[in-house]
């Protein structure tokens, strides 16, 4: 389980490490993101510290383009398994919907599976913070606000719970969910000022048992199957009355996705595209993507849980192998669509080069990942990916230039350092150059011994000193 604590509560050295960060945020940002994201890495419970990097990807995505409601939509996010209350390995989750933040800040499906993760995790704060941040992106969607509200309120942050209350009826003056909302928050304060501390259940103080009832029913949490039906009809309701009002498609489709149904839920998204109001509505789009991949993910693990248990059954492995085919072939064709659309999303560009690497096909990746180093969530990982395009093409010398600048550039030894330093030791091994090659894997060997095949490098080198 993952505690919350402050950065006061942090290592002396991490301390350090954010003080310096935070001093170079105006000269130097990419440090100071650098840093941030290290350290979160490793202490995923310091919400003092994601605050920080949260503020500053906003930062930069805002001067990185004409503000957010310019980036919204254009979402750079790899696909993910959101599996929300079910989530076996929350804390895995966390750190991964932070990979899929740096990549997009704007990416609210990816603050989505945050919320969920921390919300496993008994996060509360954090997940009072993941909600803002959506809201701060989208502060019209009425669903996220509700969430927001009921967050506060489990916190214990009634003021807060009240203005929620007060913003969603701006929005949509007869929502009945936002005066249920602002009830059960003034319950909370009348029961904190103590005028029914005498009482046993403070049903008793109410007018109306029914009321009090419904107030504590909407107090909780609706997970069971039965209640997501039930919001589903709901919800199917308010479309029949406003079938133009886009949030009811929205809202249809997160319902069907946490009930588990993942064709209706792209169904919905489809609809809402139809809609004129969402023809040109990119969000949804992107939504469309991420949860068709989803959709394949779980087509994968399906056909993957069903070979295990057949080994010898050759249909099921085609099968398996066809959903990974029709998986990389619906991926690749959508990002090959969306960056001919937005040649200038350079965060899309990386994506499609990832999938031109992993198939192989350095040619063509090469001017992708040259291009993505102008967006700064993902400069340095098409660095390194560069790097590795070029020495699988064994342009060696080319290949040593990307890797010794993102040497300098990393300032800490994550994972992403490592991995650079051993490719570069790999290339002046390729080279013949085996004295240079072990300077640069004895760094990783110093720094983590079970990387990789390092040790068996070292290993081999001094043995054959010996001889």
């Amino acid at each position: 389980m993952i505690q919350e604590k402050t950065i006061s509560e942090l290592e002396d050295r991490q301390i350090k490490q954010i003080a310096a960060a935070d001093k170079a945020i105006s000269s130097n940002p990419n440090y100071s993101l650098e840093i941030y994201s290290a350290i979160l890495k490793l202490e995923p419970g310091c919400l003092d510290l994601r605050k920080k990097l949260r503020t500053l990807q906003l930062r930069m995505a805002q001067n990185s383009s004409k503000g957010l409601s310019g980036l919204f939509g254009k979402v750079t996010a790899a696909p993910f398994m959101f599996r929300g209350k079910t989530d076996k390995n929350p804390a895995q989750t966390l750190a991964k919907a932070e990979d899929l933040i740096e990549k997009s800040v704007v990416n609210d499906m990816a603050h989505l599976m945050l919320v969920e993760a921390a919300r496993n995790l008994d996060m509360k704060q954090t997940v009072v913070f993941g909600l803002e941040t959506i809201r701060q992106i989208n502060p019209k969607d009425i669903k996220n606000l509700k969430d927001l509200g009921n967050a506060y309120l489990e916190v214990g942050d009634t003021e807060k719970t009240i203005a929620i209350g007060n913003e969603i009826q701006k929005i949509n003056p007869s929502d009945g969910d936002a005066e249920d909302l602002m009830k059960r928050a003034s319950v909370a304060v009348a029961m904190d000022k103590g005028k029914w501390e005498e009482s046993e259940d403070f049903r008793n103080q109410l007018k109306d048992e029914a009321e009090a009832q419904s107030l504590e029913q909407a107090s909780k949490a609706v997970n069971d199957a039965k209640g997501l039906e039930e919001l589903i009809r709901q919800a199917y309701a308010q479309w029949e009355q406003e079938p133009n009002n886009l949030n009811h498609y929205r809202q249809l489709s997160d319902l069907y996705h946490r009930y588990g149904d993942l064709e209706n839920a792209i169904a919905w998204i489809q609809e809402a595209r139809k809609q004129e109001a969402g023809k040109a509505d990119v969000s949804l789009e992107e939504k469309e993507r991420i949860l068709t991949l989803e959709y394949f993910d779980d087509q994968i693990d399906q056909w993957e849980k069903k070979s295990h248990e057949s080994p010898n059954d050759q249909a099921t492995k085609t099968s398996w192998e066809e959903a990974i085919s029709n998986r990389k072939l619906y991926q690749k064709s959508q990002l090959e669509s969306l960056v001919q659309r937005y040649p200038n999303d350079f965060g899309y560009r990386y994506e499609l080069g990832v999938i031109l690497f992993e198939e192989e096909d350095y040619e063509s990746c090469l001017a992708h990942f040259q291009l993505a180093q102008k967006n700064a969530k993902v400069r340095l990982d098409a660095i390194l990916f560069l790097g590795r395009a070029y020495s699988r093409k064994n342009f060696f010398d080319l290949a040593i230039e990307q890797f010794n600048l993102l040497k300098s550039e990393i300032q800490i030894m994550d994972d992403r350092k490592k991995e650079t330093i051993y490719e570069l030791g790999c290339c002046y091994e390729a080279m013949g150059k085996g004295n240079e090659a072990m300077e640069e894997f004895k760094l990783v060997y110093s720094s983590d011994i079970s990387f990789r095949d390092v040790a068996e490098k070292i290993n081999a080198f001094y043995n054959q000193a010996k001889t």
